[in-house]
């Protein structure tokens, strides 16, 4: 039997797009609680939730808590040129059913879907996990690791990227991770879930070669992705070569640092060192606002 009780945080995604903390209370395969919304439009709201786990699928049935139902709220308009006091019901809260699957006992990604016609994605993380995950920060405090998510194919301009962060480096304001930094034997899923866990921002040098790169798509994006939705880490692409960056829907989301009509292996070497520049200095500067 899955154990998940216990405090998870997290994100849903969608109509709606909100911090939320859930309290699960476990009982067998029968799960219970609260699940606390914070929602940046609509303010907080709690729901009441039964559910069940049955091997690594969670299904969850939420109410809205009774001081959420029913409750009026009260507008002015003009009507006619008369100002007007109109009180109606409040329709904002549902109820919600949560279809979900326990990944790596740690997170859990899923759907959710209202009586209102609300939903989208949900992602949670288990707080004894997060909490226990090592955190390297620069001596600040503030997360400063550039995440580089690259086809091996195109090692060479990787390289270019790295001249041009190097004295961000020696500055100590920066640590550049990227798969060259692996060696034999390291438990690379490991170290690439590590590296992400400091990322404040990746970097996606995109390619066709990148594109269709199974490696990258199937282990490097899917974390990226997900870090993206739950806190907000920057993903900045670059577009390298002519590619379907604009077809691919998950992708295309994020504002690419040049156009993807104007590929930087278009450019003049010239600038092309312009846009490497351009990206440090993006990294310098959002990671001084952090």
């Amino acid at each position: 039997m899955k154990k998940v009780d216990g405090n998870w945080t997290g994100r849903i995604t969608g109509t709606n797009n909100a911090n939320v903390f859930v309290e699960i209370k476990q009982d067998g395969s029968k799960l219970y609680g609260i699940s606390r919304i914070n929602d940046p439009q609509y303010g907080t709201s709690v729901y009441n939730f039964t559910g069940v786990i049955e091997e690594n699928i969670v299904i969850l049935s939420m109410v809205p808590d009774n001081k959420f139902i029913n409750k009026q709220e009260t507008q002015e308009v003009i009507i006619n040129g008369r100002k007007m006091t109109i009180t109606a019901n409040m329709v904002r809260y549902g109820n919600v059913s949560v279809k979900a699957k326990l990944v790596n006992n740690s997170t859990i990604e899923g759907k959710w879907q209202s009586t209102i016609g609300t939903g989208g994605n949900l992602f949670l993380i288990n707080e004894k996990e997060k909490s226990a995950a090592p955190q390297e920060t620069s001596t600040t405090g503030k997360k400063n690791t550039v995440f580089i998510s690259y086809s091996h194919e195109d090692q060479k301009h990787l390289k270019r990227l790295h001249v041009h962060i190097k004295p961000l480096e020696k500055k100590g304001l920066v640590d550049v991770w990227d798969d060259t930094k692996l060696i034999a034997g390291d438990k690379w899923r490991e170290q690439i879930t590590s590296a992400l866990s400091k990322a404040a921002i990746a970097v996606l040098i995109i390619s066709a070669d990148f594109l269709a790169s199974d490696f990258i798509v199937d282990n490097e994006l899917p974390p990226i992705l997900k870090k993206a939705e739950l806190e907000g880490t920057l993903v900045l692409p670059v577009i390298l070569k002519p590619c379907r960056f604009l077809r691919e829907d998950t992708l295309s989301r994020f504002q690419a640092l040049n156009p993807p009509d104007k590929p930087i292996l278009s450019m003049p070497e010239v600038e092309q060192e312009i846009m490497w520049d351009k990206l440090s200095q993006r990294i310098e500067i959002e990671l001084n606002r952090s």
